[in-house]
């Protein structure tokens, strides 16, 4: 039998430990079994399922707490954000399209789940909403942008569909694109022209108006794309 390397060991360890956390139907924040149980359970070396543990730690799926013990991490997608950021940074020298896919799977989720979040949405929700395009209006006056209350108009819009999955992608895509934008090319759109958008956006959302609301996500999403194309 061929001898495996070390790095293919320690991804099978680490798929091994993956395996055992279900078999014992452990939950995010289950304590793990110890150090000791581990290596018995699996039949390795300290050395080895320490290595495994850490790599399982720096993708979020085991939280180590020294002194306390290992537990069954919570759900996240920061891993796949860095992964997704150094990709895109890393072809960003020739071309954006790694950008634009990223940007063409947002607008799909975004849109494919808009007749559910308008569906579910409460008006209390809808307030919280039109004060913070009042609040994107109000800097634009000052040719300011407000990506903090940008982002929250996007999460608060998808926050009814309870899809967690849903919005951890839409609060990573955002993270994505904070992260490169000093590297992108100069935005194309004023801040009072964005915050029309918006307006048009929430407005849509209040009348509960799916096509309008389908639509201002277009025309959203058009505006992105023209500044991520307009060098490409």
């Amino acid at each position: 039998m061929k001898k495996l390397t070390k790095k293919a060991a320690t991804l099978e360890l680490q798929e091994k430990i993956k395996s055992l956390i279900l078999e014992k139907n452990l939950k995010p924040g289950d304590l793990m079994p110890t150090e000791n149980e581990l290596i018995e359970l699996l039949g390795v070396s300290r050395s080895s399922l320490r290595e495994a543990i850490k790599s399982l730690e720096a993708l979020h799926i085991l939280d180590i707490h020294h002194g306390i013990g290992t537990f069954v991490g919570e759900s996240s997608l920061v891993p796949m954000i860095r992964g997704l950021a150094f990709h895109a940074q890393l072809h960003l020298q020739n071309d954006l399209k790694c950008l634009l896919d990223i940007l063409d799977v947002r607008e799909i989720l975004q849109y494919g789940f808009a007749p559910l979040a308008l569906a579910k949405i409460s008006d209390q929700a809808v307030e919280q909403l039109q004060q913070l395009v009042s609040t994107i209006e109000q800097n634009a006056r000052h040719a300011q942008f407000s990506a903090g209350e940008e982002q929250q108009v996007h999460l608060l819009i998808y926050y009814p569909t309870e899809n967690q999955l849903l919005l951890q992608y839409l609060d990573a895509f955002w993270q994505i694109y904070q992260l490169l934008d000093h590297e992108l090319p100069p935005n194309n759109i004023t801040p009072t022209a964005l915050a029309m958008q918006y307006r048009d956006w929430v407005d849509a959302i209040e009348a509960r108006d799916l096509e309008r609301t389908q639509h201002a996500i277009l025309v959203y999403f058009q505006g992105i794309r023209r500044r991520l194309t307009a060098t490409v």
